[in-house]
């Protein structure tokens, strides 16, 4: 009889540990328990077990939560190095307005903020996709980029062929109407980059490529704000125009093409 109810006890033993069995069984296997050394040693390392594994369970999590804090800080790190590239072509922009020339080319800032914008994206997977509104500043971004390319490449090639006037206005008047507008898309620019950066940082979603697409438009209005300000002899605007226009272009389309890909690996990862 004692046998069969070992048998018993030791087939509840499981349901019993982990909290599961009803409320006769429970009684049961105690009573049973109080009478038998063997069951009982049995339940013991039942429940040394459990809380064995749970704590094992309890170390991972805090190891994992460790490594999610460890990369949040590297992905801090990451956007404010970022922010302050950006920033140094803030000083490049207004720099040209004060009459002097820090880079003759900012292609390679681009490039290094580019990189530091993939490599803060590394081992972070966005919880959101973007929304509406950082398409909707995507799209301004883009098409912002291309009214100034083609108003570029419009004015250099007007400017080569000694045109007297360009956009109904004589030449020495041109400069200052392009002036205006380059100072209020840099600022637009600037106001997207942010968006889109608070989008990254405080709703996670996965607005990288976008800002690759903003800081894309930030140095090539750059750009044009040097060539506007150091423009060459006629016969060489239009090649350096084609150099300013494509060489970020080409930087900044790689630059979306990998973020793209980036967030596409991260998440197959995580499925």
């Amino acid at each position: 009889m004692k046998s069969r109810d070992c048998d018993i006890v030791k087939d509840l033993m499981p349901s019993y540990v982990d909290g599961i069995c009803s409320d006769a069984a429970k009684e049961y296997v105690e009573e049973h328990a109080k009478e038998c050394d063997g069951c009982r040693q049995m339940l013991e390392a039942y429940k040394a077990n459990v809380l064995s594994g749970e704590k094992l369970e309890q170390r991972g999590m805090d190891g994992l939560k460790k490594i999610r804090t460890n990369m949040k800080y590297q992905n801090l790190v990451c956007y404010l190095v970022l922010v302050f590239l950006v920033y140094c072509g803030v000083e490049v922009f207004f720099a040209n307005h004060a009459g002097y020339a820090i880079f003759d080319n900012t292609t390679l800032l681009l490039v290094v903020c580019i990189a530091a914008n993939l490599l803060a994206s590394f081992g972070y997977k966005a919880k959101n996709r973007p929304g509406k509104i950082q398409y909707l500043l995507g799209a301004a971004s883009l098409v912002t980029d291309l009214y100034f390319i083609a108003v570029f490449f419009y004015a250099a090639s007007g400017i080569a062929s000694y045109a007297e006037r360009l956009f109904g206005r004589e030449l020495m008047w041109v400069g200052p109407f392009l002036e205006r507008q380059l100072i209020m898309a840099f600022i637009a620019q600037l106001i997207f980059f942010g968006c889109n950066l608070w989008a990254i940082i405080r709703q996670e979603k996965s607005c990288g490529w976008l800002l690759n697409l903003n800081m894309t438009g930030i140095f090539l209005l750059i750009n044009y704000d040097q060539w506007l300000k150091y423009m060459d002899s006629r016969e060489t605007l239009l090649h350096a125009i084609c150099k300013i226009t494509f060489e970020p272009l080409a930087a900044g389309v790689l630059g979306i093409v990998a973020s793209l890909i980036l967030t596409r690996a991260l998440q197959k990862k995580e499925a």
